[in-house]
């Protein structure tokens, strides 16, 4: 799903790395994922491992959107880089 979802973003405008504390498990990644994901424009793929989630948009998404959709679920946004091309 998720590469299907980056595919569509032909016109991809950037890309964000958010580390994240409190991740474990499978359901945790799914949990980020989904919770971004409904945005618009936007596809989200968490890394457990790296603590990290990497969100590519072709609309702008704010970095508090993002912070707040993480936090709502009741992980910690520790950083968010915006990576530059």
């Amino acid at each position: 799903m998720y590469h299907h979802r980056i595919r569509s973003l032909l016109s991809q405008r950037g890309e964000k790395h958010v580390y994240i504390e409190g991740m474990h498990c499978n359901n945790c990644k799914n949990s980020i994922e989904n919770a971004i994901n409904k945005y618009d424009g936007v596809a989200c793929h968490v890394f457990l491992k790296k603590k990290m989630a990497v969100v590519e948009y072709s609309t702008e998404i704010s970095d508090d959107k993002i912070r707040n959709a993480i936090e709502f679920l009741d992980f910690k946004v520790t950083k968010i880089e915006t990576v530059n091309d």
